[in-house]
């Protein structure tokens, strides 16, 4: 008779819903002048900045995320990105002619990184109320 050791199967895991975390928000930024700028004013909230999508796909839907678009292509890219999260486009030296392409794309905020520290966070905080009542509204239906 021979004794071993059976190999243990990994415990499933449950699968939880993805609850959006207002007080962490993701940030993508390839350069890092977007979030070095956010982190420099007060917002009130924490950031954690990353380079690639592919690092919010544990993520749920209703997440709220920061995109940094330094180029017109860099918000047509982040279409999928809006289609899927509550995006908000922070635009590094583009100025405000791109807002209304970002918001038709489905960003839910367009914050023009040109304009003074207090219209930012003015303009930042309008666009995360907009978030949580969107969110609001998407619970009621």
């Amino acid at each position: 008779m021979r004794f071993g050791r059976k190999s243990a199967e990994a415990p499933l895991m449950a699968s939880s819903p993805q609850v959006a975390d207002d007080g962490s928000i993701p940030l993508i930024d390839a350069e890092g002048r977007g979030f070095d700028l956010l982190r420099s004013i007060d917002l009130g909230h924490s950031l954690w900045r990353t380079s690639v999508p592919a690092d919010l796909d544990q993520l749920g839907r209703r997440q709220m995320v920061v995109v940094t678009a330094y180029s017109p292509e860099d918000i047509e890219l982040s279409r999928p990105l809006m289609q899927r999260f509550m995006t908000i486009v922070l635009a590094m030296g583009l100025g405000p002619r791109y807002a209304s392409r970002a918001l038709t794309l489905g960003a839910v905020g367009y914050v023009d990184a040109s304009t003074d520290e207090g219209a930012i966070r003015g303009v930042f905080s309008d666009a995360v109320a907009r978030v949580r009542i969107r969110r609001l509204r998407e619970a009621a239906a």
